[in-house]
Parts: C-alpha cells; sequence; structure tokens
C-alpha cells in the first residue's frame, strides 16, 4: 500500500511560542521544546517543524494529544 507524502510544515519562533504560550506552556518550558524540536533553516530563516513541536507539547500532563494535533494544525493555516 502506498503512503502520500505530505509537505512538511514549518512555524517560526514566533509562531510557535505564541502556539505553545496558548496552549499553558511557561518560557522555560517552551525554551526547552524549542531546544529539542531543534531549529531548521528555511529560506534563509529558523523555523521549527510543526511535528516535532507536536510530538513535545503532547507530552504535557495537562494536554490532551489530540488537543494539541488539531491546534498546531491550526497554528500552521
Amino acid at each position: 500500500m502506498a503512503h502520500a507524502i505530505s509537505t512538511p510544515v514549518y512555524l517560526d519562533r514566533i509562531e510557535t511560542e505564541a502556539f505553545l504560550k496558548n496552549k499553558g506552556f511557561n518560557g522555560h518550558d517552551i525554551e526547552c521544546i524549542l531546544d529539542l524540536a531543534g531549529p531548521v533553516a528555511r529560506s534563509g530563516r529558523d523555523v521549527w517543524p510543526a511535528d516535532r513541536v507536536e510530538r513535545l507539547a503532547s507530552r504535557a500532563y495537562w494536554l490532551g494529544e489530540n488537543e494539541v494535533h488539531s491546534a498546531i494544525l491550526a497554528a500552521a493555516a
């Protein structure tokens, strides 16, 4: 069975910080997620892969994985 290849979604630092702050993360948590997700350079600027941010954020005890998944898709739109 063939799998469709989706185009990766990237968020800039401002989008990533706003998304995480809106989900209840404090500044230290946000920096940790940014470090662990690791920025990648795209078009001469640092961006964060939405799937990595989602995977890390979904581990927060106060959030459900589905809540983060649907919210990150909206943030990337």
